[in-house]
């Protein structure tokens, strides 16, 4: 489930950054089924293979840069991005894959980019009550 729910989140930020990038083409190439589709097919191989390469214990700089690397010259080639769409492209995309990084590690999701540790919100709660609690003890021990 939380493979699906990363590919289907991937998917929907790159499709928008996507189309944020070439909104001012007219008619704009993501409204058609088929580049929608292509990109899909794009995300979902680039997350297996992160997938997969992380399983098989390929070393990070292997199974990451390389859907990575996909991920940022396809749409770019695919669509002919001109100077300033390509421009517009990279920095949403290499904002949005910590940003997405950020929101799926702090819901304990943490294979998204394993090599960066995030604390989930559960972990930071739990050390926040276990801090608190000593805390509490400490006072107790003191006041006797």
């Amino acid at each position: 489930m939380e493979f699906l729910t990363l590919t289907i989140a991937s998917s929907i930020v790159l499709i928008f950054i996507v189309r944020f990038s070439l909104r001012s083409r007219k008619p704009n190439p993501t409204n058609n089924v088929k580049t929608i589709g292509i990109l899909l097919v794009l995300v979902i191989f680039c997350m297996l293979v992160g997938k997969y390469g992380a399983t098989w214990g390929f070393p990070w700089w292997i199974y990451y840069p390389i859907p990575m690397l996909l991920i940022i010259f396809i749409p770019m080639i695919y669509f002919k991005m001109k100077k300033m769409e390509t421009v517009k492209y990279l920095i949403i995309t290499f904002v949005s894959g910590p940003f997405i990084h950020i929101i799926f590690s702090l819901l304990g999701w943490k294979n998204y980019m394993p090599f960066i540790k995030i604390p989930s919100i559960k972990e930071l709660g739990f050390s926040y009550r276990k801090k608190a609690l000593r805390g509490k003890m400490q006072c107790l021990t003191d006041s006797q």
